[in-house]
């Protein structure tokens, strides 16, 4: 036997027309099954940034109205704060808890960062 015929029968496809068929494996499952998996990700992660939008939006929101309301004193990091509605529409923040003369609209905390963020 000579050293290329002992190569060819180590190799992983045929070398003469008597050898069998190289089959191919069917790729389409493959494709549909990872493309899926793959388009499932992305939509869970463009899902998880439209929800983190949404919270960064109504938190600027929150500090736009807190930062416009009306209040006679420095806020402290860490202290708990109410936001009040006026007959007029103007805003008030308070430290007074369950104030009936004015719309009660949320509890803020004043956080180091100087970002106000609900209670």
């Amino acid at each position: 036997m000579t050293n290329k015929t002992k190569n060819n029968s180590l190799l992983p496809y045929g070398t003469s027309s008597s050898a069998p068929a190289i089959k191919l494996p069917d790729l389409k499952l493959f494709h549909s099954e990872r493309g899926s998996i793959a388009r499932n990700y992305f939509e869970n992660a463009a899902e998880l940034l439209n929800k983190e939008f949404n919270e960064l939006k109504d938190l600027s929101e929150l500090n736009d109205i807190v930062y416009g309301a009306s209040y006679n004193f420095v806020p402290r990091v860490g202290q708990k704060y109410h936001l009040y509605q006026k007959e007029d529409g103007s805003y008030l923040l308070s430290m007074i808890e369950n104030w009936k003369t004015y719309k009660f609209l949320a509890s803020v905390t004043y956080t180091a960062d100087s970002v106000w963020k609900r209670s």
